[in-house]
């Protein structure tokens, strides 16, 4: 099995390598660079779930079984940022099996930042002075590192291949 994730993130990818293993412990997990359709900084959960399922089609049209997206954005609520996160698994025959999560409150200087026009991932490179985008992530810095962006996504990609692991649950697989 060929499991084709539209993105040359090295987090991202080893986050789906980690989940489908637990499922198709031969399946081969490769990036790939794609487009998401979307902003930079995608500013609602409507717009991360967008440029996941842009992320997941393109990458499966490239030839895997299984195309998988994941997108970070950010969302308002109750008048506070929270970040969130969100994946998309596409199967050959077209379905996809959707997760969703990583949700926490941004500091209110980050917020600032992104409202008037910043991307999460510069704006904490710029004040760790590395790439958290391709290590740790945001949630890696804030929780001091209890929690990283790759253990994270493990979580959702497998909330994400639910339909195809319980297949019996899903009228549409």
């Amino acid at each position: 099995m060929r499991v084709l994730v539209g993105s040359t993130n090295p987090v991202k990818i080893e986050a789906v390598r980690e989940a489908f293993i637990k499922y198709y412990p031969e399946c081969e997990v490769v990036g790939v660079e794609v487009e998401s359709g979307v902003a930079g900084q995608p500013m609602s959960e409507e717009e991360t779930i967008r440029g996941a399922k842009n992320r997941a089609r393109v990458a499966l049209e490239l030839g895997g079984d299984y195309g998988v997206g994941l997108e970070g954005g950010v969302t308002e609520i109750d008048g506070k940022m929270f970040e969130c996160a969100w994946v998309v698994v596409r199967s050959g025959d077209g379905v996809d099996g959707l997760g969703g999560g990583l949700y926490f409150e941004l500091p209110p200087k980050v917020a600032e930042e992104i409202r008037a026009g910043g991307e999460l991932g510069p704006i904490m490179a710029k004040v760790m002075k590395y790439d958290v985008k391709r290590t740790n992530g945001a949630i890696g810095v804030l929780t001091k590192d209890r929690l990283d962006r790759k253990s994270a996504y493990v979580q959702i990609v497998l909330s994400a291949l639910v339909k195809f692991v319980s297949e019996e649950w899903y009228g549409d697989r």
